[in-house]
């Protein structure tokens, strides 16, 4: 098992972790991006670089979520 195949092994156990115990999707949302960054980060110099390619999509769609997500508390807040 090489190190590409053990942070797929990691981020889907983590998907199904966080799918088991988390009731809303803004929680899951984060939680994922938490997830995703943790492994970039941690593993970012043990991984080929078309991988760390490939990790960035989703990355920046999950911060996407993220921002929509804290855009939409702030407004519940001011209201």
């Amino acid at each position: 098992m090489d190190v590409d195949d053990a942070i797929i092994l990691t981020l889907a156990i983590w998907v199904f972790i966080c799918s088991i115990l988390v009731k809303t999707v803004d929680v899951y949302a984060t939680l994922l991006l938490i997830g995703l960054l943790v492994v970039a980060e941690v593993a970012g110099n043990f991984i080929k670089p078309e991988t760390k390619q490939r990790l960035k999509p989703a990355i920046y769609f999950l911060l996407f979520v993220f921002l929509g997500i804290v855009v939409r508390k702030v407004m519940e807040v001011l209201r």
